[in-house]
């Protein structure tokens, strides 16, 4: 009789810890765990005298009774819980998460729509510029640009905070340190790359996909990078260009940040 009540017993309490528990996943798990984490680290200090100060808590199947039911009812009297608002939905199954999705889309779509020149080069404005002066052919154009594979693969960048430069003997982001100057038509840069400034203003930044007709060669590969990386990834992007093996020839694209600094005309 006494063991049939006491599995009654754990059985009652699984299920009130599954309860409890899972009530606190859906508003914030977070807040749980951290307060079920100090109810413990108090049960581990009553036991210091018998353990060594350097002991490390490991969780164990004894730890799902008395325990836990002991840092709910603490956390819970305490006020250790701290429930906030249960956060609202905005979607709840696939199609209308979809359509949120889409109607984000087309809205940034008509607010900042991708601009395509004849070129195939295509870009997006993410940050707008200030002043009257803009980029024009001739024009001096100081900038800091990050260059990534059509996948997203990170290619090497100047002046974006990605890059190490040696700045009095040690290595420093290159963020707000390192720039290039290009004067658009004298081939600094890509030729597509030298379209889509073309209108930029000062603190203007865009994202240009960057075809490889109007691309590296027509620049004879400037900008160079100047790290390993940066050197691996462009022999890559030749090779991919060109073929390699069995792998026929491929018109990759590139995709530039790129930021204008300043510019003078």
């Amino acid at each position: 009789m006494a063991l049939q009540n006491y599995q009654r017993y754990q059985k009652n309490l699984l299920l009130l810890v599954t309860f409890v528990v899972l009530s606190l996943l859906t508003t914030n798990a977070n807040a749980f765990i951290f307060s079920f984490k100090v109810s413990q680290l108090s049960v581990l200090k009553a036991k210091e005298s018998d353990e060594e100060a350097s002991s490390v808590f490991v969780p164990s199947p004894f730890l799902n009774r008395r325990s836990v039911t002991s840092a709910i009812i603490s956390a819970t009297l305490t006020g250790n819980i701290f429930l906030p608002k249960p956060a609202v939905a905005k979607c709840t199954d696939i199609e209308s998460c979809r359509e949120i999705g889409e109607r984000k889309v087309e809205k940034d779509m008509k607010e900042n729509p991708t601009t395509v020149l004849n070129s195939g080069v295509r870009y997006k404005v993410l940050r707008p510029g200030t002043g009257d002066n803009t980029v024009q052919a001739g024009s001096s154009v100081d900038l800091v640009y990050s260059i990534s594979e059509g996948g997203g693969a990170y290619m090497y960048s100047k002046g974006f905070g990605y890059e190490k430069i040696d700045i009095g003997g040690k290595l420093q982001s290159d963020l707000g340190l390192d720039s290039l100057r290009v004067v658009v038509g004298r081939k600094n840069v890509p030729f597509g790359i030298e379209q889509a400034l073309v209108g930029m203003k000062r603190g203007e930044k865009r994202r240009i996909e960057l075809p490889p007709s109007v691309g590296f060669e027509t620049s004879n590969w400037q900008p160079e990078p100047t790290t390993r990386r940066g050197k691996a990834s462009i022999t890559g992007y030749q090779r991919i260009l060109t073929g390699f093996g069995s792998q026929p020839p491929f018109p990759a694209v590139t995709i530039w940040d790129i930021e204008v600094l300043s510019t003078r005309n």
